[in-house]
């Protein structure tokens, strides 16, 4: 356990150090939910109506959706990963005393305690100055079972990104991939806009993908568009186990290609 602590206080210390990018980051996110929330305003105003969502639910949709992006995004587990295998550091990874999967699953987790630490004073005043926008959960326990979900969702964003950087074992131009699979995932995780407002057709395909677990799920039920049920916690899990023994395969695969090259 220490071993992996010191991990995530080194994480913390190295975030600490790169304040400014945290900054942008945080103005980044901000200007562009206050754009959104100026436009969703003007198309109401207007008398204009998105599906069926009144203002306060898209409203309260986006503003959960920047929370996400200020605590959860831009982890950079993909690139940091790429880096190091493209870069020959894996080696120095390889030979820490734990797993490379934990190892970088530490670095993540101090991340985002370095995160909460700077943001959730934001994000209480950002609630507090739009209090009258929020709606609230259907059930008695929304916000335990947000929390909850919140959690899962972290858990399978860092899976599912770690797989995107092992890919640098084959890939060779990992940056334009991990591009494009950035923007699928932010598409499909309903980080743009609510899912439920696409297709059915697009709609029943996300069913069967991890990706609305990352996003859609934890914030429909946060925001009162979605009654919790346990398969909103089974599903993700089940995922989460899947793509860890799949992380796990692919490392193990992408590691003797690596020592193959003699490096």
């Amino acid at each position: 356990m220490g071993k992996y602590l010191a991990v995530i206080s080194n994480s913390i210390k190295k975030n600490l150090a790169y304040r400014a990018n945290t900054f942008i980051l945080m103005i980044s996110v901000l200007f562009s939910f206050g754009v959104l929330f100026y436009f969703w305003n003007s198309i109401y105003m207007q008398g204009n109506k998105v599906g069926t969502y009144t203002l306060s639910e898209i409203i309260s949709y986006y503003i959960f959706i920047t929370i996400f992006e200020l605590l959860f995004t831009s982890t950079n587990t993909a690139w940091s990963i790429g880096d190091e295998i493209r870069n020959g550091q894996i080696t120095n990874s390889i030979l820490k005393p734990m797993g490379y999967f934990e190892y970088k699953f530490s670095q993540s987790l101090g991340v985002i305690f370095y995160r909460m630490m700077l943001f959730v004073p934001v994000i209480a005043l950002v609630l507090f100055l739009l209090r009258n926008y929020l709606t609230q959960p259907k059930d008695d326990y929304g916000y335990l079972f947000f929390i909850i979900l919140s959690f899962l969702a972290f858990i399978l964003n860092y899976i599912i990104y770690y797989i995107v950087g092992i890919s640098s074992f084959w890939v060779v131009d990992n940056n334009g991939f991990f591009f494009t699979c950035l923007v699928v995932i932010s598409f499909m995780q309903g980080q743009w806009m609510p899912l439920d407002l696409l297709p059915t057709w697009f709609v029943t395909l996300g069913n069967y993908l991890p990706f609305k677990y990352l996003f859609f799920v934890p914030v429909g039920v946060v925001s009162g568009r979605s009654a919790f049920e346990y398969s909103m916690l089974i599903i993700p899990l089940l995922w989460c186990v899947s793509l860890y023994f799949l992380a796990k395969f692919l490392y193990k695969k992408g590691i003797k290609k690596y020592e193959g090259y003699g490096v």
